[in-house]
């Protein structure tokens, strides 16, 4: 890890890409669900099909999440160890997001087309959430400046989240189809934008190699001899 000074460029186009990333996540996890519950004509039993595929891919989660972890660990992309895969998780996440709120097949058909749109939506936003906090402690060996960063940070997740939470449930007041529609392509418009910036505006440190190449066995093999990151491990899954 480098010991050199965090230019205000980096900084700045770091903190301020949170808030794309966090409308899109706030647009999926509040709102997809209200958005199929009222606006597709579904059964009982088609409706508890899509809750159920929405658990198993939270359980997936728990395996994807270190996986693509270890994928970033061990690539070696010439453009960079966190940037690229912050950029090809925007891009697919955003084009996800829209055909969730645009594409509306009918009966089991939408069942079939929701459980592999989620299933696409969680591992493509995973790969730019691991890579993009992956990238904050490379960015400055300093601990008080990773800290300001991440009080900076956490102001732009608030503008993110609340600009979506807070004036989305007034916009589908008319139209839901057309205003989910809309709200969704512009959302993930500002997520790519957002994630545009911290991509060009960041300068990433060159990678410190390790040589050792981390394995999945080998992550598990860690996780399950510590008995405090089980029981976090449990707890972050329940509660999720």
């Amino acid at each position: 890890m480098g010991t050199h000074k965090l230019d205000k460029r980096t900084k700045w186009s770091y903190c301020i890409g949170a808030t794309g990333r966090d409308m899109a996540y706030t647009l999926v996890s509040m709102f997809l669900l209200t958005y199929i519950q009222y606006t597709m004509k579904l059964t009982v039993a088609q409706f508890a099909t899509i809750s159920a595929i929405v658990v198993v891919c939270l359980l997936w989660d728990a395996v994807n999440d270190p996986l693509m972890g270890i994928i970033i660990e061990n690539a070696r992309l010439k453009s960079g160890k966190f940037k690229p895969w912050i950029l090809l998780g925007v891009i697919l996440n955003a084009l996800v997001i829209i055909g969730l709120f645009t594409i509306r097949p009918e009966g089991w058909g939408f069942v079939a087309f929701f459980g592999i749109g989620y299933l696409l939506w969680g591992m493509t936003y995973t790969m730019n959430d691991i890579s993009y906090w992956g990238l904050l402690p490379a960015l400055s060996s300093d601990a008080k400046e990773r800290n300001a960063l991440v009080t900076i940070q956490g102001i732009f997740i608030c503008i993110g989240q609340f600009s979506v939470a807070g004036l989305l449930p007034d916009m589908v007041a008319g139209n839901a189809v057309k205003a989910y529609r809309i709200a969704a392509i512009v959302i993930a418009s500002c997520f790519l934008c957002f994630q545009l910036l911290t991509y060009f505006g960041v300068k990433e440190p060159p990678r410190q190699d390790n040589k050792e190449v981390l394995s999945l066995k080998d992550m598990f093999k860690i996780f399950l001899r510590n008995d405090q990151l089980v029981a976090i491990g449990i707890a972050c899954l329940l509660f999720r």
